[in-house]
């Protein structure tokens, strides 16, 4: 069963609030919440699953969001999520965007901690994370009309 696309922008939008959360209780001290983070960006920008033995993007932005385009972290021209993801953080370019956000993810204790990783985490990876939270958000919230005031 295919879900419907409310459905999807309902999960998008607890995404987004438990990235906003997340962002906020990392800016108040407590770092653990970089890894939280960090789930919330693969959820909305580049979760995969394999079928069939080819991968398939289970992101939920490129689905609800596809005409999305996010700043450059070098130069601020505007990119495809892809294009974004696939750039190199500029602090370490043998990482790119998608790979940071994976490793939190996948190694360093954001879904999973493998036992077998051998490298230590990124430098300033939680604080990357958080950063690329706050692009993502400040781009969505341009994106909004104006919300109705209602007292």
């Amino acid at each position: 069963m295919t879900r419907q696309p409310a459905d999807l922008e309902a999960h998008a939008h607890a995404a987004l609030h438990l990235l906003e959360c997340s962002i906020l209780l990392y800016r108040q001290g407590d770092d653990a919440f970089s890894r939280v983070a960090a789930v919330q960006l693969r959820i909305l920008l580049c979760d995969t699953t394999r079928r069939h033995n080819r991968m398939e993007s289970l992101a939920l932005l490129p689905r609800i969001e596809p005409q999305l385009n996010l700043p450059n972290l070098s130069t601020g021209t505007f990119m495809s999520i892809q294009a974004w993801l696939e750039q190199p953080l500029p602090a370490m370019p043998e990482m790119s965007v998608r790979d940071l956000i994976r490793r939190v993810c996948d190694q360093d204790g954001g879904a999973h901690v493998d036992p077998h990783a051998n490298t230590p985490p990124p430098p300033m990876a939680g604080e990357w994370i958080i950063q690329l939270g706050e692009i993502l958000l400040a781009e969505l919230v341009k994106r909004q009309p104006p919300r109705e005031f209602r007292p």
